[in-house]
């Protein structure tokens, strides 16, 4: 039976079928309105798919649909029992909600590359491939999926020393018209309406998201880390990121408060988010720039945290895209202090919708992410493996950005990359680790002996 005939019949069995247009339509419109013209298009190919569901005549060919049809209609669940590619994270769903439920398919059996490791940290993992601080690592349950699905260095999503509400929603959109790689750093003016789509396992993905760092209260995201780090085997490197509040003094050691409530917690590995493009400033007055912007300021964090930490535990810090001046006057003064350094997040952009308003509301300002900023993320790396080479101080680089295929993770583990992740990619292809052992794993060079 092909995957289509799957979820028809699971439809059926479940009485579903006459409600998918309604639910389609209005997840649609949860959001926001498109254009009448798309609107009445969008219903037609739903009515016309309902109806071939209810007659048993759903083909191959209906699977594109039928997939964004459920997905849409908050069904994804279906799509993962049949095996079929869905994004990962519910986006019409609030980041609560979603802590618990990772999307997409998961896997009956782990990828793996063999007995072949790979240096990073300190540590010998399975293949170098993961997926950043974000979302899709917000939880012990998203941890676990993803390590069930191949995901080997996973950054635990970034907690605070006191909770923390996400930004008013939407927070995550897909960018369906930027589908080439920008300059590097280059100034974006994206283009994102709340009911854009990208068809799963697209290798042009780009999207654009504004959470402002939520977080639970320690209470609640320490036990939930300690029992993350159980989850991980000997193939994965678990790291958690973490964030400080304030201004100044106060900033910095909330960041060292923080970075000890992980480490209590079980964190092998420390991650600064140096990077982040969406934090609200508490004043009122918009979007702040990355801290990692400020030199002196993002040193003080650093040396304040490694200070803070049992020497045992490894120290990242992650960078936003830096021209070649700040990356350059950066780097040396934060290589001793390191084990690694991991860029980059994803690029503060202007982004509207197609009719001109914010795509979030109030907040002009998001991170863009995906194919777009590719060659943002390769130039960095580069900068990166040549500042390190320069130095004489050594640091892993843990780098990101634009990898949505396994062509574009070889290009950044060969710039000299230890590891690689994907954030968008993953979040359009849950599988896509798979795919890159199954095209590298017997390849990828720098492999050393297991332990």
């Amino acid at each position: 039976m092909t995957a289509v005939r799957a979820v028809r019949d699971d439809l059926v069995a479940r009485g579903l079928v006459d409600g998918l247009p309604g639910a389609f339509l209005a997840g649609v419109t949860r959001f926001g309105r498109p254009p009448q013209a798309e609107l009445d298009a969008l219903r037609a190919d739903a009515a016309a798919l309902a109806d071939r569901l209810a007659a048993g005549q759903v083909e191959d060919a209906d699977l594109p649909l039928l997939t964004r049809v459920l997905y849409v209609a908050g069904q994804a669940d279906l799509l993962a029992a049949s095996g079929v590619l869905s994004p990962m994270y519910d986006v019409l769903g609030g980041f609560r909600d979603n802590l618990a439920r990772p999307l997409g398919p998961r896997l009956p059996e782990r990828p793996s590359a063999g007995g072949r490791r790979w240096s990073l940290l300190g540590r010998r993992i399975g293949f170098p491939v993961g997926i950043p601080a974000c979302v899709l690592n917000g939880s012990e349950a998203w941890v676990r999926h993803n390590v069930a699905n191949g995901w080997n260095v996973l950054t635990y999503k970034t907690v605070r020393s006191r909770a923390h509400p996400a930004n008013e929603q939407p927070n995550w959109v897909f960018a369906a018209r930027a589908t080439a790689s920008l300059p590097p750093g280059a100034d974006a003016d994206v283009v994102a309406d709340p009911w854009d789509w990208v068809a799963p396992g697209s290798a042009t993905v780009s999207s654009v998201n504004s959470f402002g760092v939520p977080s639970p209260a320690p209470e609640e995201w320490m036990p939930d880390l300690a029992r993350a780090v159980d989850a991980v085997g000997d193939e994965q490197l678990l790291l958690v990121s973490v964030m400080g509040e304030g201004n100044g003094p106060e900033l910095v050691e909330d960041f060292a408060r923080t970075a000890r409530l992980a480490q209590e917690a079980g964190a092998s590995v420390i991650e600064l988010n140096l990077s982040c493009p969406n934090t609200l400033s508490a004043s009122g007055g918009g979007v702040k720039p990355p801290l990692c912007l400020d030199p002196d300021a993002t040193v003080a964090v650093v040396e304040a945290v490694r200070r803070a930490l049992d020497d045992r535990t490894g120290l990242v810090a992650k960078l936003s895209w830096l021209d070649e001046r700040r990356l350059a006057a950066l780097v040396p003064r934060l290589a001793p202090l390191v084990d690694g350094i991991a860029g980059i997040n994803t690029l503060q952009s202007r982004v509207r919708r197609s009719d001109g308003a914010p795509t979030f509301p109030g907040r002009e300002l998001a991170g863009l992410s995906g194919i777009a900023v590719r060659d943002s993320a390769l130039d960095l790396t580069r900068r990166l493996v040549a500042l390190r080479e320069a130095g004489g101080v050594h640091f892993d680089v843990v780098a990101m950005g634009g990898v949505t295929d396994p062509a574009s993770f070889e290009a950044l583990f060969a710039a000299g990359a230890d590891a690689v992740q994907s954030a968008a990619g993953a979040f359009a292809d849950p599988l896509l680790a798979q795919r890159c052992i199954g095209a590298l794993g017997e390849t990828l060079p720098r492999a050393v002996e297991a332990p």
